[in-house]
């Protein structure tokens, strides 16, 4: 019976250990927001399609399984929440993946609707956090942000 208890303490331990150490095994991506696309426009709202690039530098694949995310431009929030999409980001490698968001004008502040379309004819400052949720065994949500410039184009 002492030698199961102790076999068996190891055995978790080493699992623990195992579950521990994933989190620096895998580095986080490198993901960026290349375009902010207004594809359709009502009365009452717009919807825009975000496009990422990411770069993985891994030198294994990333089976992304969901992407939770927040995207604010200027200092306004434009889009936040989880978006379920099963890609790979190749070993040491790029992918791109796409989230269209709708934008009810009329709750949104004056100041983003603002900013949206003086963003059609210049450049607005982004910041782009979150984390992807990966099908890899005892692998944590892996965190990603990043901050740059970006010019909203009108797709209609």
């Amino acid at each position: 019976m002492y030698r199961y208890n102790r076999s068996l303490a190891i055995l978790t331990v080493i699992l623990l250990g195992a579950c521990a150490g994933t989190e620096t095994l895998v580095r986080s991506p490198v993901v960026d927001l290349n375009s902010v696309q207004m594809s359709s426009l009502s009365f009452s709202g717009q919807t825009f399609v975000l496009g990422f690039d990411i770069s993985n530098p891994n030198p294994f694949p990333l089976p992304v399984k969901s992407i939770r995310y927040s995207v604010q431009l200027g200092e306004q929030r434009l889009a936040s929440g989880e978006t379920q999409g099963a890609f790979n980001v190749p070993a040491s490698g790029n992918s791109q993946f796409a989230i269209s968001v709708d934008l009810d004008m009329l709750q949104q502040t004056s100041q983003l609707s603002s900013l949206l379309r003086s963003g059609l004819q210049k450049n607005i400052e982004y910041e782009l956090r979150g984390s992807l949720h990966v099908d890899i065994p005892f692998t944590q949500p892996i965190p990603f942000s990043n901050s740059g410039v970006i010019q909203v184009a009108n797709g209609l």
